[in-house]
């Protein structure tokens, strides 16, 4: 029996169990700062990919894509970016 075979079931169950994982409640430095790397590469990469067919996704949906990829709580996320950077954080929410 091949090992690759072993490792299928395997890399499912992983898979199944860290998408069961709870999020990130308290967020650090080095967190919002692997947030704000995806949100700026995202953020390019649909800038270079536009597509007229599809909407381009906003700031906003950028941002917490970003979050849940890292399995951070985007309200505390919101919170810290506020709180580090302000003028950051009203380009992407605004007012809010």
């Amino acid at each position: 029996m091949s090992k690759h075979l072993f490792f299928i079931p395997l890399f499912f169950i992983l898979s199944v169990f860290l998408s069961c994982t709870p999020k990130k409640q308290e967020i650090n430095a080095y967190d919002l700062k692997r947030v704000l790397e995806r949100f700026a590469q995202n953020r390019i990469q649909t800038g270079i990919m536009a597509d007229t067919k599809r909407p381009t996704p906003t700031d906003s949906a950028l941002f917490e894509e970003a979050c849940d990829v890292y399995r951070l709580s985007v309200p505390e996320a919101k919170e810290m970016l506020k709180k580090e950077n302000k003028a950051l954080y009203e380009s992407i929410y605004g007012n809010e």
